[in-house]
């Protein structure tokens, strides 16, 4: 069984997408508070005695709040358009979503379920150490993704509580096991299939950054020209790439070898992977000159091994477990609680 540490390695990178889009409202938010601060401060929802305010709706999701804030002055102008039905389904999503909160919050407490620094600390270490990152370089890459360390930690307590507590409450149904992971393995292989590769041979012809019309087509034309003589002349693309090419790959005979696509530049790659092998491309225009590019080999992408996925396995799956066990237990507790709504939503 793979032990709790390594168990959200993959769900650090995860969060980072998600503080990536909450931490935008760090510069909405300050506003909303000084301007409007009785009114963030309204009580919206009441679960067993505590209160969920605008201040936390606004905090959760800050462009819906400003949506709802919209909404709610068109209101009292007697406006009401279509996008009002889709903000006010997204409100009722979202307090469900805080109140959902609220109650494994208050499971979390009646449990008595307690996450020790010193395990948050560890964890962390590790997640930077498996990204090559010190701790403090860590933090440093948090920081310019616009995630504060502390909320960051927050958060990767939050998620270690709630396993925490479906542990306690459902045991071994919500444990992974090795079986399941290879069955998930096996049946969706090609989603563990390796980027292809395309071996590629290269001319490339410079333009000169303050280059006219006349001197640009007039290099256009040169390539233009090359090209033809590789295609129609049936010339070796090689020996013409050693000849004219201005790219350091002349003296390979334009040899570049095999890429994925992500190591190609975007004008590169949305042409280099559409040639069948032996193709030559149409002139290529980029931001430094023209090229003209040719398939020499293809190889499709390997199979990673069980192994090397197995952490991205495990990840998949405890999400779509934690998820459905932790719907089922909302819904007990949620039937057995005191949820008083007091806005319209």
């Amino acid at each position: 069984m793979i032990s709790l540490m390594k168990k959200i390695k993959i769900f650090m990178f995860c969060v980072i997408l998600a503080f990536s889009a909450v931490f935008t409202l760090s510069l909405f938010f300050t506003g909303v508070k000084n301007a409007n601060a009785v009114i963030v401060d309204q009580i919206i929802v009441v679960v067993n005695k505590t209160p969920i305010t605008l201040y936390d709706f606004a905090k959760f999701d800050a462009v819906a709040f400003k949506n709802y804030e919209n909404m709610q002055s068109d209101a009292s102008r007697g406006i009401f358009t279509q996008s009002d039905v889709a903000i006010m389904s997204r409100t009722k999503d979202i307090i469900n979503i805080l109140v959902g909160k609220v109650l494994i919050k208050q499971e979390e407490k009646k449990a008595g379920i307690h996450i020790a620094s010193e395990q948050l600390n560890t964890y962390v270490k590790s997640v930077a150490a498996s990204n090559n990152f010190t701790e403090k370089q860590f933090f440093i890459f948090l920081k310019k993704k616009g995630i504060d360390k502390d909320a960051y930690i927050n958060q990767v307590r939050d998620h270690f509580l709630e396993l925490e507590l479906l542990r306690k409450i459902y045991g071994n149904k919500i444990v992974i096991s090795n079986k399941q992971m290879l069955d998930y393995y096996q049946k969706n292989i090609e989603e563990f299939r390796g980027e292809p590769m395309v071996n590629l041979k290269l001319i490339f012809l410079s333009v000169p950054p303050n280059a006219g019309k006349k001197l640009r087509a007039s290099i256009y034309g040169k390539i233009s020209k090359i090209r033809s003589m590789v295609v129609v002349g049936n010339k070796s693309f090689s020996e013409l790439a050693k000849k004219y090419s201005e790219d350091p790959s002349e003296k390979s005979g334009g040899s570049i070898g095999y890429v994925y696509k992500d190591k190609l530049s975007p004008d590169f790659s949305k042409v280099a992977f559409k040639l069948h092998v032996g193709e030559v491309s149409s002139v290529i225009k980029t931001p430094f000159g023209y090229a003209i590019l040719k398939s020499v080999g293809e190889k499709s992408g390997s199979f990673k091994t069980f192994k090397q996925v197995k952490a991205k396995i495990f990840s998949i799956l405890e999400k779509h477990k934690t998820g459905e066990y932790l719907a089922k237990l909302l819904k007990k507790v949620r039937k057995n609680s005191y949820v008083k709504m007091l806005i319209a939503a």
